[in-house]
């Protein structure tokens, strides 16, 4: 055996350290610890200058995999890099950033105005495709983060610059997710949440849930904490509830508590396609969760405010049997030597541990198309990680 190959080799090695991860994570860093340790062996028979040039590459692909670690515990309330079997797939974008000529920057009340007309057109992703997204899609199975600072958002898409990405303030950005669902239940169900500062859910082609400081639909910024808009989101005609938690009292106080969408029907085991759109405006703080409530009937769905001790525990929304591990999203909060919390960012509402699941179906979802603008299948997109199929 030459030194050619075994440069060759050891060569491959390193670059599968350097790349995105695509595989289970303990497995992979097994795999990789064997082969290195049985291509030790090896360049020990090759003679000490062989061994020497292996070592170093070995230390800078030691290296590598350090900083893809910190990676991996930064992203896991967006959703990991890992392509998870029961996930909704997520895309990030600045829009403080075009890439494209002709294109302008928004910021503030022009970034509601963006997801205003994102929204109007069925939520067509074509709408952002003017602004930068890095190569990075996340797979997450359910959506909780206690409040934290806004730059955990960018940083969490890997967005800086010692990853060979634009680097993006803190404001000014959204996520979308998408994905085709398998209904656990037969019945009447509805989804509560909150955003900071928005949260939007698509469920079956249609908008059954927006909540936080700002109401895009609306073009308002920060309608949401108005009390005039939650008392009307209680009346007879939509009765909507606010459910309030001793876990969430800055939410309880400025936005009324956790806001329900609208009520609908499913059927157990048929496929229906969702959307959900997170974004951060001012870039301050930053926070979210969806859950899921199932009612008898839409009429007799519980309307007005809640208070905690009155509020009922209701379903985390999930497409596997994760749930959130609160020691690890306070070490994804605080890895890389930095430190996205804020006081009392452990703040978010509690939920079932019995929580039902909705099972993504990646295949379906393939094949309506909603993959087509998540990987970046765009004409003249080079922020994609896909191409264009012909």
């Amino acid at each position: 055996m030459n030194k050619g190959f075994f440069k060759t080799v050891f060569g491959m090695l390193a670059l599968a350290c350097c790349g995105s991860v695509q595989a289970d994570w303990g497995d992979w860093l097994d795999d990789a610890e064997k082969t290195g340790r049985e291509w030790g062996e090896k360049g020990k028979e090759w003679g000490k200058e062989t061994w020497d040039k292996a070592q170093t590459e070995w230390d800078k692909a030691k290296d590598r995999w350090e900083k893809l670690d910190v990676n991996y515990e930064l992203m896991q309330a967006f959703g990991g890099d890992v392509d998870e079997q029961s996930a909704l797939i997520g895309r990030f974008y600045d829009l403080k950033q075009p890439i494209r000529e002709g294109a302008k920057a928004v910021h503030r009340e022009g970034v509601v105005q963006k997801i205003r007309e994102f929204d109007g057109k069925k939520w067509d992703q074509s709408v952002f495709a003017d602004y930068y997204s890095p190569d990075v899609r996340l797979y997450a199975p359910y959506f909780y983060l206690p409040r934290c600072r806004a730059a955990y958002g960018p940083e969490a898409f890997q967005c800086h610059a010692e990853q060979g990405a634009r680097t993006v303030a803190p404001s000014g950005w959204v996520v979308v997710y998408r994905g085709v669902v398998t209904a656990p239940e037969t019945g009447f169900f509805r989804f509560a949440g909150m955003g900071d500062d928005t949260l939007m859910v698509r469920f079956d082609n249609k908008l059954v849930l927006e909540a936080g400081w700002s109401i895009p639909t609306k073009g308002d910024m920060v309608l949401g904490t108005k009390p005039s808009y939650q008392q009307e989101l209680t009346t007879n005609k939509n009765k909507r509830a606010f459910y309030q938690y001793k876990q969430t009292p800055h939410w309880n106080t400025v936005l009324g508590g956790i806001p329900t969408g609208e009520v609908f029907k499913v059927k157990k085991g048929k496929k229906y396609p969702i959307e959900i759109l997170v974004s951060e405006i001012p870039g301050n703080e930053f926070g979210f969760c969806l859950l899921v409530e199932k009612v008898k009937s839409p009429g007799t769905a519980p309307r007005g405010f809640f208070k905690p001790g009155e509020s009922p525990v209701l379903h985390l929304f999930r497409t596997n049997d994760s749930t959130p591990d609160f020691s690890a999203i306070e070490r994804a909060l605080t890895a890389g030597g930095k430190d996205f919390r804020v006081k009392g960012f452990m703040e978010g509402p509690p939920f079932r541990e019995d929580s039902l699941i909705w099972k993504a179906d990646y295949a379906e979802a393939q094949q309506q198309g909603l993959f087509d603008s998540i990987f970046g299948i765009f004409r003249n997109d080079d922020t994609a990680m896909g191409k264009r199929k012909k």
